[in-house]
């Protein structure tokens, strides 16, 4: 029996022998880390100052001073009982401080519209009537344009009823009431450009009329600032 084991004991010994030396790799990895952290922290305390900061793997340190590669990083300063007395902050970068000014910059204008929306309207029915009196030109230059359109669309149906006649007797269509009739159809598709132009506009004032009244109505459901 002993032969028959005795090749398969060489193999498990070898395989234990690696595991065990992994383990003691990683150990001494281990402890080598944190004796470097407990230097650092002791050079840090012997100066009165400690310092503590995270490189760019996130690796943790403690020193006396920050180097200069990291200045800008989050940093704290801990006193000897290890209590955290000053957290830093990453100092403002260009692109953040372009980013709040765009902010700010919002923020006021948006601080001027409401105060103008409050000065302009003393309750929210008064918007609906505005917002009609604002579409009322872009309703009656709509209606025209229609009606427009209807004219060109009867004479161009009439025109065309006399090209089917010519057609019914085997007649030759004059040329003219081709030329007619294109001209018709150019009227009526530079008018349908011009009927959609005026429907886009009283759209986008209906949309910035209720806007302003959904506006109006938060501005109004939150309690007035007093001023000092």
């Amino acid at each position: 029996m002993e032969r028959l084991f005795k090749p398969l004991q060489q193999p498990i010994s070898l395989a234990s022998a690696a595991i065990s030396q992994v383990a003691t790799n990683t150990l001494w990895s281990l402890a080598l880390c944190l004796t470097l952290c407990s230097i650092q922290y002791a050079q840090a305390e012997s100066t009165g100052r400690i310092v503590k900061w995270k490189d760019e793997k996130g690796v943790t340190h403690y020193g006396d001073s920050i180097p200069t590669q990291y200045i800008n990083r989050e940093n704290s300063l801990i006193n000897r009982q290890g209590i955290t007395v000053k957290h830093n902050k990453p100092a403002p970068t260009q692109d953040n401080t372009d980013a709040l000014a765009k902010i700010e910059q919002a923020k006021s204008e948006q601080s001027k519209k409401d105060k103008a929306l409050l000065g302009a309207f003393t309750n929210a029915n008064e918007i609906d009537l505005a917002l009609e009196r604002n579409i009322q030109l872009d309703k009656i230059a709509l209606e025209n344009l229609q009606q427009e359109k209807a004219n060109h669309q009867k004479s161009i149906d009439t025109k065309k009823a006399m090209v089917a006649s010519f057609q019914k007797r085997k007649k030759e269509i004059p040329s003219e009431l081709k030329a007619d009739i294109a001209d018709e159809q150019a009227q009526i598709e530079s008018l349908d450009e011009k009927i959609a132009a005026r429907n886009t506009a009283i759209g986008a004032t209906r949309k910035r009329f209720e806007e302003d009244k959904k506006r109006y109505l938060l501005l109004k459901s939150q309690p007035s600032k007093e001023t000092p």
